[in-house]
């Protein structure tokens, strides 16, 4: 087995590993709310603010399970861009390169910006009951 292929069987097993935990832990809770940038510009302002309230509101009743579901998005969202890193790119037309570069900037936006989700809820005074 070259280097390439074992590092691809050990992102898969940390990958098992995230999923199996997220199952874990999520499995008996209500999905913690998460609504991308993107998909909030495309909403009236109205509905953005009702979308914004309500992930608040979630957050609050249940920060630690808000952390541990954004740190566990993040971490899978991570693990697959190393993924696509890793696989070697057989001959690729420039659209497929571009495409598949659009992908692993959209995953790395998705782990920084739940990444970030987690920290605003763990330094949130509001959700330690302060």
């Amino acid at each position: 087995m070259d280097g390439i292929s074992v590092s691809l069987q050990l992102l898969q097993r940390a990958v098992d590993a995230v999923e199996q935990t997220m199952h874990h832990v999520l499995r008996s809770e209500p999905d913690v709310h998460f609504t991308s940038p993107t998909d909030l510009l495309s909403l009236s302002p109205a509905e953005e603010e009702r979308v914004r309230n309500e992930e608040t509101t979630s957050n609050l009743k249940r920060p630690e399970l808000a952390a541990i579901q954004f740190c566990l998005m993040s971490s899978m969202a991570m693990l697959a861009v190393c993924h696509s890193l890793f696989e070697e790119p057989s001959d690729q037309t420039p659209f497929d390169r571009e495409r598949k570069w659009k992908k692993l900037a959209s995953d790395a936006k998705t782990a920084g910006r739940t990444a970030y989700r987690a920290a605003l809820v763990l330094s949130d005074p509001a959700s330690r009951g302060e």
